[in-house]
């Protein structure tokens, strides 16, 4: 019966231990599975902030996203070139095809692609990111902890010996005995006490001593919720449920339940939410400046894409207008070459031109290197690989040059006015001049007592867990006042004279920013008006030197023609012309700045911009 008994206890220890087995399997799984579901919840809460916020800011990105779409392909759909330009070193790579990439394309692939980008669009997610757990202060956080243990322990047990209970056996038959044969009570005990003593002597009433196995259950189960009040007060509650039973043996069970809640509430120091609500007041309002600083971001980078696009088009066009200068020297020292042998130049003449030839083939062979590493590097800044076989579209530059420069007609002054409207940076510093003023309340409100009224209450159930069985006429209430005299200040009166000097830090900042921002109007706009001016001198530089030129043409046909100014011609012409398409660049491109800088550069979601014709 006891061995049944044993095997049964030992059965329900193991069928605990499978039981608690199995739940952890059963969490691990669920939170292996859940994790998809928290980073879908983190995006939809994340992703709704900032589309809140960005109704707060112009010309902030509408479609914010940062995952990255595994489907696209900056390559697809672009047509197919190949490159046949001697200029470009076609003898070597014959035949090889590249993929022509346009402006629009280009930004299109950097909005994509760009790892600078998407790292600035990761940084303003996390901006968005913290200010959920901050909101989340403010909710009902409840908590449950759950604790269940099963314990298997030995101790050692005394029984009594097989002597000390046969003396037992004997004097519970001692009446027997004395009816059966007569003998009286008193002898028979006599009897009884010589045998004890004989054994208590001789060490056979020694209690002998047994292994046993105790097996036991523990647990306990707390639930709780505590809600931070904007205006500094907190509530708690908790209930806990404990029990406790010896799985063999003596089955005791123990059982009880505990539940507590308690309320505080600021009256002087901390209170009101100006005061107790700063951080979730401070993160709400960085998410906004972050909102404003990614939005300039995208104004600068795409700036920034066009002047490098651009650029690499400028080196190829250099390319190109080099090769031309070695091909026209070329021609002339083959000309000059064949007057010489008629006798009609002489060898300083010829060796002239031959050193202006070799000049040019070395200023084309460099220049074809800056143009290669110039694409290089700007295959890196739209996020793609050094070994893309792409090439950028010379109809830009052809197209820029067709519609020659569109000059804003708008006065320094006039864009100045604009730009302190519109720049999104005077907003942020300015509202961190706001931030300043509201530190110093909050300097000012720790300067004074703390005066903090509390309530709490505990009702307790031994022997049950349910809730509807906590005598709530039986539970312990308590509440009154913290008081904490402001003695020892000397922490909180440094941070109150440091928000102090802060705020007129920060006034002195914002008028900073401002005149920084007249600066950079005021440079932008004379750097658009010496564009202009360089672009109208290029013009006609490349007038003048074309018919020089040619008149030197006619002259080296007619044998007429000095080296000298044949050389100096051709090298002038060329330099016009490199000179012409950088300047019609630098027209484009400081255009682009000066919209940036008065801040009505609007940036589409694929990187296109609004053209501007004309500001009022």
């Amino acid at each position: 019966m006891i061995k049944m008994m044993k095997q049964n206890q030992q059965e329900y220890f193991r069928s605990i231990l499978f039981c608690l087995s199995i739940s952890i399997i059963i969490l691990l799984f669920f939170f292996s599975c859940s994790k998809d579901r928290y980073k879908r919840s983190a995006d939809r809460e994340t992703l709704q902030i900032i589309k809140s916020k960005s109704e707060q800011v112009p010309g902030m990105l509408k479609d914010f996203n940062i995952e990255p779409n595994e489907e696209y392909n900056p390559l697809a759909d672009l047509p197919v070139y190949v490159e046949e330009e001697e200029a470009f070193g076609v003898s070597q790579n014959q035949g090889q095809q590249y993929y022509l990439l346009s402006l629009e394309k280009a930004l299109e692939v950097a909005m994509n692609c760009s790892r600078e980008y998407i790292t600035r669009k990761e940084t303003l997610y996390l901006s968005a990111l913290s200010l959920t757990l901050e909101r989340y202060r403010y909710t009902p956080i409840f908590s449950k902890k759950e604790k269940i243990s099963v314990t298997q322990q030995t101790y050692d047990k005394q029984v009594l010996s097989d002597y000390s209970r046969a003396l037992n056996a004997l004097e519970t038959s001692l009446p027997n005995i004395q009816a059966l044969t007569g003998t009286s009570a008193q002898l028979l005990r006599q009897y009884h006490q010589i045998l004890e003593e004989a054994g208590d002597i001789t060490g056979l009433t020694k209690p002998d001593i047994e292994i046993v196995d105790r097996q036991s259950a523990k647990g306990s189960l707390q639930t709780g919720m505590s809600l931070l009040l904007l205006g500094g007060g907190r509530l708690a509650l908790q209930l806990t449920n404990n029990f406790f039973r010896f799985l063999n043996g003596n089955a005791n069970e123990e059982a009880g339940s505990v539940l507590s809640a308690s309320f505080t509430q600021p009256l002087w120091r901390g209170r009101g939410r100006q005061i107790s609500a700063e951080r979730l007041t401070q993160a709400e309002r960085n998410v906004l400046y972050d909102l404003r600083d990614f939005t300039r971001y995208r104004q600068e980078f795409v700036v920034r894409i066009c002047k490098s696009y651009y650029s690499v088009l400028e080196q190829r066009d250099i390319v190109k207008n080099n090769y031309q200068n070695y091909l026209n020297f070329k021609i002339s020292y083959d000309r000059e070459s064949a007057f010489a042998q008629e006798g009609r130049k002489t060898l300083t003449e010829i060796g002239r031109i031959q050193q202006a030839l070799l000049s040019s083939e070395d200023t084309w062979i460099n220049s074809l290197r800056r143009y290669k590493e110039a694409l290089d590097e700007f295959k890196i800044l739209l996020g793609l690989s050094t070994d893309s076989p792409i090439l950028l579209d010379s109809n830009e530059l052809i197209k820029l040059k067709e519609e020659g420069i569109k000059h804003p007609k708008i006065t320094d002054e006039d864009a100045v006015k604009v730009a302190l409207v519109t720049r999104l940076e005077i907003y942020t510093q300015k509202d961190i001049l706001e931030d300043a003023t509201r530190r110093i309340k909050i300097a000012e409100n720790a300067l004074k007592p703390g005066v903090d009224l509390f309530l709490e209450g505990t009702v307790t159930n031994q022997g049950k867990t349910n809730f509807e069985d906590l005598d709530f006429r039986r539970g312990v209430y308590s509440g009154g006042l913290n008081l904490d005299l402001p003695l020892n200040q000397k922490e909180e009166r440094n941070a109150y004279r440091t928000a102090l000097i802060n705020y007129e830090r920060v006034k002195r900042e914002l008028s900073l920013k401002e005149d920084q921002v007249k600066l950079d109007v005021r440079t932008s706009w004379r750097n658009l008006e010496q564009a202009k001016r360089n672009y109208e001198i290029a013009q006609k530089s490349v007038e003048l030197s074309q018919r020089r030129v040619e008149e030197q043409n006619l002259l080296a046909e007619l044998g007429r023609a000095t080296a000298l100014d044949l050389v100096d011609a051709q090298n002038d012409l060329t330099r016009a012309q490199n000179s012409l398409t950088s300047a019609i660049i630098a027209h484009n491109i400081a255009r682009l700045e000066f919209w940036k800088n008065i801040g009505i550069l609007y940036i589409k979601s694929d990187g296109k911009w609004e053209e501007i014709k004309d500001v009022k």
